[in-house]
C-alpha cells in the first residue's frame, strides 16, 4: 500500500519538467566545488560554490544514478577529492590515498577509452598526469582547501572546461557511457524475472533498493525501507530483495519520490524522533504547503515569523486559517481545492541499519484538515486561540532543563497515529507529562494542553479552554484550591519568597490530598492575617466548598493528577489575570 501511493506520486511528478524529480536511472546529486580543465586536462582552478555550509547550499544536478558503494569504488566526473585528486586528511597534513585515486583513474580510463567528445578527452588526459604525490603542491588544491574541519575537502566536485558553461555529467557521451555501465551492472549482478507485486506485471524484480537519505537518525550513508539479510527472513529460495517482490522500475520510482520527499522542507517535518513526509496526489503543491501549515500551527493572525519560515503563498495562508476556524468546511471555501484529493501521511524512524514504518496514513484531504482541527480544538487552553504543535506536545514530556531532549522514541509515533486516526492518546503520554509537572514542580502551557487533550479523548470529559468555576470534579478543584492558596502566601509575603507551598507540597497534594491538604489550609489562615486577604479568603472558601463530603481524598489516580494539574493551571493564570478588589469594592466583586 505504501510503496503503491509512493508510485502513483511519482508518476504524477514525472508528468511535470518543472518537478525537479528525476527519470529512470538518474538521481540527484549534490557536489561543492567545480574542478576546471583544460582540453589537455591540465588543471586550471578549483571552484567552492558553498562557503558557509550552515548558510550555504550545494549545487545539485540530475545525474546518472551514482556508482558509489560500500568500500572504495569511484563514480564518474562527479565525486570527492580523494578519489579524484588523491589528496586526503586536514589541509598541512599533507595526507593523500592512493587507492581511491587509482580506484578513479582505472574507472574514467576504462569508461572512456574510446569516447571522443573534448569533456571525456580532456578528463582522460587528467588521470592519466595527474600525481597524487605532488598534488599538496598544487597552487590551486592549497587556494581551495579550507583551513577548518577535520578534511580540508567536504563534498563532491564536478568538472567542467575552462571557458565553458557546461559540467562534463551534462556532456551527452559521458551520460550515454554512464548510463551503459549502470544497465551492464544490473544485468551483471543476475536477472530474476517474475510477476511485480506493485504493478502486477512481469518484470525484473530488484535484488536491492537504493537507500534512503533524510531520516532521521538513520545511517549518514542512508539506509533501505525493504532489505533481507538474513537468513531467516527469506523464503522460497528467494535472496536478499528477491524476496520482496518489487520489480526495479517500481523500485526506481518509490525510492526516487522517497528521497525527494525526504529532501523538501515543504513535504517533511520531525515529530519527536519520528521523520515525517507527507504529499497530495496532485502536482499543485498548494496541499503540501497547507499541510505543514497545519502542522506547525500557523494561521494565527500576525504570526509573521512562522509564515515566512514556511514560505507558503497567500491563498494557502488563507485556506489554512479557515480550517483552523472552520475544520474542513475551511477547504471547501477555496474553489482551487479538491477537498477529495488522496493525501497520505508517512512517519519513519530508524531501526538498525534500516527505516521502519512508525505509521502510515491515507485520507481525503478534507478529512485530514478536520482531524487536525480537532486536535487543536482539544489542545486550546487559553481564551485566545493558540495552537500547540504536536512537536510541543511531545517535548512537554521531557525536562525544561535537559540539554539533551530525548523523547520516549516510541511517543512520537503514538501521539500521531492519534491525531490522524481519532484513536486515544497513549496512556504514556499523561504518564510521563505527570510525572515530569511533580518532579518540577513546573506545569506550562504545552503540559497543560497535553492532560486536557487526554482527559476529553480518553475519558470523555468536557473541560474548557478557560477556568471552569463550576465544575464538579473533585480533583479539579482541588487543583485550583492549591493555586489559591499559593497566590495567599506570595501575597502575605508580598511577593519576596524564594519557595512557596508549590516546591514543597505540589507533588504530595496532586498524589495524596489528605496529606497534604490539612496543613497548607492551617497555614492560609496564618498567612490571611498579614495583609488584607478578604477576598483570596471567600475565594478560597467558596472552592472549597465545592468539595463533596468535605473530605480530602486519600489518594488519587493519574486521571486525577491530571484534573488536579489541569485545575492548579487554569487557576494560577486566573489569579494573574484577576484585579483584586479594593476595600471600598470588595462587595462590588466576587468573581472577576
Amino acid at each position: 500500500m505504501i510503496i503503491n501511493a509512493l508510485c502513483d506520486y511519482y508518476d504524477i511528478l514525472a508528468q511535470n519538467e518543472n518537478s525537479g524529480i528525476s527519470q529512470r536511472g538518474y538521481q540527484p546529486i549534490d557536489f561543492y566545488y567545480e574542478i576546471i580543465l583544460t582540453e589537455d586536462g591540465e588543471l586550471s582552478d578549483i571552484r567552492a560554490l558553498v562557503i558557509n555550509k550552515k548558510e550555504d547550499k550545494p549545487k545539485n544536478d540530475i545525474m546518472p544514478i551514482t556508482m558509489k558503494k560500500s568500500g572504495i569504488a569511484a563514480s564518474p566526473v562527479c565525486d570527492n577529492m580523494a578519489y579524484i585528486f588523491g589528496v586526503d586528511g586536514k589541509k598541512g597534513e599533507g595526507k593523500i590515498d592512493k587507492r581511491k585515486f587509482e580506484s578513479a583513474k582505472d574507472l574514467h580510463l576504462r569508461l572512456f577509452e574510446n569516447a571522443v567528445s573534448k569533456e571525456a578527452v580532456a578528463v582522460k588526459n587528467f588521470f592519466e598526469k595527474w600525481n597524487p604525490y605532488t598534488a599538496w603542491e598544487n597552487e590551486h588544491i592549497t587556494e581551495a582547501a579550507s583551513e577548518k574541519g577535520n578534511s580540508a575537502f567536504n563534498g563532491n566536485a564536478a568538472f567542467k572546461l575552462k571557458g565553458e558553461l557546461k559540467y562534463f555529467h551534462q556532456c551527452e557521451e559521458i551520460r550515454r557511457i554512464w548510463l551503459d555501465e549502470n544497465a551492464k551492472k544490473s544485468r551483471d549482478g543476475g536477472e530474476y524475472t517474475a510477476q511485480c507485486a506493485i504493478t502486477g506485471e512481469k518484470d525484473i524484480i530488484a535484488k536491492l533498493h537504493t537507500q534512503l537519505s533524510g531520516v532521521k537518525g538513520a545511517h549518514a550513508m542512508g539506509a533501505s525501507l525493504i532489505c533481507f539479510n538474513k537468513s531467516a527472513d527469506e523464503s522460497y529460495n528467494l535472496s536478499q530483495s528477491f524476496n520482496s517482490r518489487v520489480s526495479q522500475t517500481a523500485m526506481f520510482k518509490y525510492t526516487t519520490v522517497l528521497n525527494y520527499l525526504l529532501k523538501s522542507k515543504n513535504n517533511k517535518l520531525y515529530i519527536g524522533d519520528d521523520t515525517v513526509v507527507f504529499w497530495a496526489c496532485s502536482q499543485n503543491k498548494i496541499y503540501e504547503d497547507t499541510a505543514m501549515g497545519l502542522l506547525l500551527g500557523t494561521g494565527d493572525e500576525g504570526d509573521e515569523e512562522t509564515e515566512n519560515a514556511l514560505e507558503v503563498d497567500r491563498e494557502a495562508e488563507e485556506t489554512i486559517k479557515s480550517v483552523l476556524r472552520e475544520g474542513k468546511k475551511g477547504v471547501y471555501t477555496n474553489p482551487h481545492f479538491d477537498p477529495d484529493i488522496k493525501f497520505y501521511v508517512l512517519g519513519l524512524a530508524p531501526n538498525a541499519g534500516r527505516v521502519s514504518v512508525r505509521y502510515f496514513y491515507q485520507s481525503s484531504f478534507a478529512e485530514f484538515c478536520a482531524k487536525i482541527k480537532k486536535y487543536y480544538d482539544e489542545t486550546q487552553i487559553s481564551g485566545k486561540l493558540e495552537y500547540i504543535k504536536t512537536g510541543s506536545l511531545i517535548f512537554s514530556t521531557v525536562s525544561s532543563k535537559s540539554n539533551d531532549k530525548k523523547v520516549n522514541p516510541l511517543l512520537g509515533g503514538a501521539v500521531m497515529r492519534a491525531v490522524l486516526s481519532e484513536a486515544d492518546y497513549p496512556k504514556i503520554l499523561l504518564n510521563q507529562v505527570i510525572l515530569r509537572v511533580k518532579a518540577e514542580a513546573s506545569v506550562n502551557q504545552a503540559r497543560a494542553a497535553a492532560i486536557k487533550a487526554y482527559l476529553i479523548r480518553n475519558k470523555k470529559e468536557e473541560i474548557l479552554p478557560v477556568l471552569n468555576e463550576n465544575s464538579k470534579s473533585k480533583a479539579y478543584i482541588l487543583g485550583r484550591a492549591f493555586a489559591i492558596l499559593e497566590m495567599i502566601q506570595k501575597n502575605a509575603a508580598g511577593g519576596k519568597l524564594n519557595t512557596t507551598i508549590k516546591d514543597r507540597y505540589f507533588a504530595s497534594a496532586c498524589s495524596n490530598p489528605a496529606l497534604v491538604f490539612p496543613t497548607i489550609v492551617k497555614l492560609a489562615q496564618h498567612h490571611l492575617t498579614k495583609f488584607e486577604g478578604v477576598y483570596w479568603e471567600k475565594k478560597l472558601s467558596d472552592c472549597l466548598a465545592l468539595i463533596e463530603g468535605e473530605t480530602f481524598p486519600k489518594a488519587q489516580n493519574m486521571d486525577e493528577q491530571g484534573s488536579f494539574i489541569l485545575g492548579y493551571y487554569q487557576q494560577t493564570k486566573k489569579n494573574y489575570e484577576t484585579k483584586e478588589p479594593n476595600k471600598n469594592n470588595e462587595n462590588d466583586e466576587e468573581d472577576n
